[in-house]
């Protein structure tokens, strides 16, 4: 049993460095490509890399003049002296957009897109629901 002992010993250590051995030559492959060494370039020959043109989402992006959503939010917190802002979402309100800031006690508020605070209203809180008594 000693001896069996020994040679899994032996498999497992050469294992290990085998692993090891390739882990390190993979390591000295991927800095060597990310950092220029000696090359025969100098500074001037290396062309800069050019940057990916980043295309905003129109959707997500407010008109001119508008407020970003989450500040409407702000704005419908500071108002209501609150801060259990459920979600805020784009809405129509008599034709216009609004955003539509939910409290979880259940207050609505409608927000301008110039952030001014347009309408509020007050509904049951979300998750709560008042049982009917039936006598």
């Amino acid at each position: 049993m000693r001896k069996s002992t020994l040679i899994l010993s032996i498999i497992l250590t050469a294992v290990v460095i085998g692993l090891l051995f390739m882990l390190v030559s993979t390591y000295r492959k991927v800095v060597e490509a990310a950092v220029p060494g000696n090359d025969s370039q100098t500074e001037e020959q290396v062309q800069p890399q050019e940057q990916p043109q980043i295309t905003p989402n129109l959707a997500d992006a407010p008109a001119a003049g508008t407020v970003r959503i989450y500040d409407a939010a702000a704005e419908a917190a500071k108002v209501l002296g609150r801060k259990d802002v459920y979600i805020t979402e784009y809405a129509q309100l008599n034709g216009s957009d609004v955003y539509l800031v939910s409290f979880l006690s259940g207050d609505l508020v409608y927000v301008s897109m110039d952030g001014k605070v347009i309408s509020t209203s007050k509904q049951d809180p979300i998750g709560v629901h008042h049982p009917t008594s039936h006598r």
